[in-house]
């Protein structure tokens, strides 16, 4: 069944439904208004229209390392009448545990690439009342805490047209599309968002966004033993020493679970990884871009978020330290020859990246899976990039 078909779908993000609901020409029944606070400050304007809703610079300036009101978010409310939530099975497909309005603060937050979170209602129109009434009644500007040296540095100011053009996009997508990217929009905020107090904890979380759109691709069709291979080279070669080619394909699709999920990840990575950045640290100081290199370097960081959940192994410290300015520009990885920390050390080689560099790629991989996934035309694919229809 279509996206069209289906109409209103509990399992869709609220803030997708709200256009499915215009489309079907059901009445607006009032407006509403909340703010979403962060610490970057928004210039430009006009305010950015992607019906039912309407985007505005608040002009706020926040004080360094603090929150403050940085746009409004406006939404002509099409809702119908909902009887309850059918509760006859078990059903988590589209749960985000989130409001409409954080949906929206989760998916401009990856487009900017800035930390944004929604406060609340603050203002409701009824179809009496085109001003307006306040209403603060359950609107919480949202706590945050940093520190002197961050860990992962953002912009301190955003052109609004840097947003123009993606909230329409988001609406564009199919139904399971949406939830994946508010999914993985969501895992890159909060990775943001803890970075500079728990730089651990967003390591894993920035992972975890790569993982929700990697699984949403097809993996590409392999021979268990090539990808044990590719994946876990030193395993293949010691299967390989131990008993040659049948002892290794004997035991490669034992492995194959642990490997397609590596694989998978990597695979996506290499298909929507962004350019290297334009304005680059000194080449001691830089990631190796080109992707066999890169790969290695992904590679790793996934090793350590897999010891991290699976082992309790905590990632290098080096990693999560500030990184270290090189004539104004952030260095991508630890530019040491080896480093320690207590009663570990770590070489070069085993410290692919700072944290920010690969908040970067990830930024990347999203955004781009995100425009592959709605076609030419703006509309969205029903079987999104990669993947064959249903």
């Amino acid at each position: 069944m279509s996206d069209e078909e289906e109409g209103f779908n509990v399992s869709a993000p609220w803030s997708w439904n709200a256009r499915r609901f215009l489309e079907q020409g059901l009445a607006r029944r009032e407006g509403a208004e909340f703010l979403l606070y962060s610490d970057s400050h928004f210039t430009g304007g006009p305010s950015i229209a992607a019906a039912p809703y309407v985007l505005t610079n608040c002009l706020g300036l926040p004080d360094t390392g603090h929150m403050g009101p940085a746009l409004a978010l406006y939404l002509d409310d099409h809702f119908p009448e909902f009887a309850a939530q059918p509760m006859d099975k078990t059903d988590t497909e589209g749960w985000l545990n989130l409001t409409l309005d954080d949906e929206i603060a989760c998916v401009l937050s990856l487009v900017a690439g800035v930390r944004l979170r929604s406060g609340g209602l603050v203002r409701r129109f009824d179809r009496e009342d085109p001003r307006g009434t306040p209403q603060f009644y359950a609107h919480a500007a949202p706590d945050w805490v940093t520190t002197q040296r961050p860990v992962f540095p953002t912009k301190s100011r955003i052109d609004m047209t840097q947003l123009d053009g993606w909230l329409d996009r988001y609406l564009a997508l199919g139904r399971e599309d949406s939830v994946v990217l508010v999914r993985a929009a969501r895992q890159y905020r909060d990775a943001l968002w803890v970075a500079d107090t728990d730089p651990e904890l967003a390591w894993l979380l920035l992972v975890s966004a790569l993982e929700v759109i990697a699984g949403r691709e097809a993996l590409r069709d392999a021979d268990p033993a090539e990808l044990l291979r590719q994946i876990m080279p030193t395993l293949a070669e010691q299967l390989l020493a131990a008993g040659g080619e049948d002892h290794l394909a004997s035991i490669a699709p034992l492995l194959a679970p642990v490997v397609k999920a590596t694989g998978r990840f990597l695979a996506c990575v290499e298909i929507y990884h962004p350019e290297a950045p334009s304005v680059r640290p000194e080449e001691y100081a830089q990631v190796n871009w080109e992707w066999p290199s890169l790969r290695k370097s992904i590679a790793k960081v996934y090793g350590y978020r897999s010891a991290r959940l699976h082992s309790g192994v905590p990632f290098p410290s080096p990693l999560c330290q500030p990184p270290m300015p090189t004539a104004d520009v952030l260095d991508e990885r630890p530019s040491g020859i080896a480093a320690a920390a207590g009663n570990a050390a770590w070489v070069a080689k085993d410290l692919p990246m700072h944290l920010h560099t690969f908040g970067y790629i990830v930024r990347g991989c999203l955004l781009k899976w995100w425009q592959a996934s709605t076609n030419a035309d703006g509309q969205g694919s029903s079987s999104g990039p990669g993947r064959a229809s249903k």
